[in-house]
């Protein structure tokens, strides 16, 4: 399907938390949320950046059949306790905006977050606010577009994290992405 063909479907209403919910499955210090227990951590309506919502469709376009246990948007009770773009902390009328997005490393299936990480290096997008990868991050505006050593508790070797602006201009901008 093309891009905008996804786009078209793409609601500001809240998706289903089945498939949003992030929970970093990786870090053996957090048990496993449910559903149930994010749905009580949240306030009020929320909805992902469209330029997330963008770069989720054109993943989605090229690797189908990928794996999506890692994927996340909305945070879960974790992050609900601490400052974090997966936590709709952006108020864009009546809904808060999740400006974080978690992609499963998949590359069997072909989701590689090392190419996805390299065209972002690479494409140095305005949307970007910092990108989180394999023990490593870089950021738009510290140390611009550079790798340096990630040393929080959740390595990030499953999924890439991608944050983007809290500018609405930006976060809002659904053009395609040079992935």
């Amino acid at each position: 399907p093309s891009l905008e063909a996804g786009l078209e479907s793409v609601e500001l209403e809240q998706v289903s938390l089945n498939d949003d919910a992030h929970v970093d499955l990786e870090d053996a210090q957090q048990p496993d949320m449910s559903i149930e227990s994010v749905q009580e951590c949240r306030v009020g309506p929320w909805r992902l950046a469209l330029s997330l919502e963008s770069m989720r469709v054109q993943v989605n376009a090229r690797a189908p059949d990928r794996n999506r246990s890692h994927d996340g948007t909305i945070g879960d009770c974790k992050h609900m306790k601490r400052n974090s773009d997966h936590n709709p902390q952006i108020w864009d009328g009546d809904k808060g905006v999740v400006t974080a997005m978690d992609i499963t490393h998949d590359p069997v299936h072909g989701c590689d977050a090392n190419a996805l990480a390299n065209s972002f290096a690479v494409g140095r997008d305005p949307r970007i606010k910092y990108v989180i990868w394999n023990h490593r991050t870089m950021s738009a505006t510290n140390s611009p577009w550079t790798w340096r050593p990630y040393r929080g508790a959740n390595p990030h070797t499953a999924h890439i994290h991608v944050s983007v602006s809290s500018s609405k201009r930006a976060y809002d901008d659904n053009s395609p992405w040079a992935i």
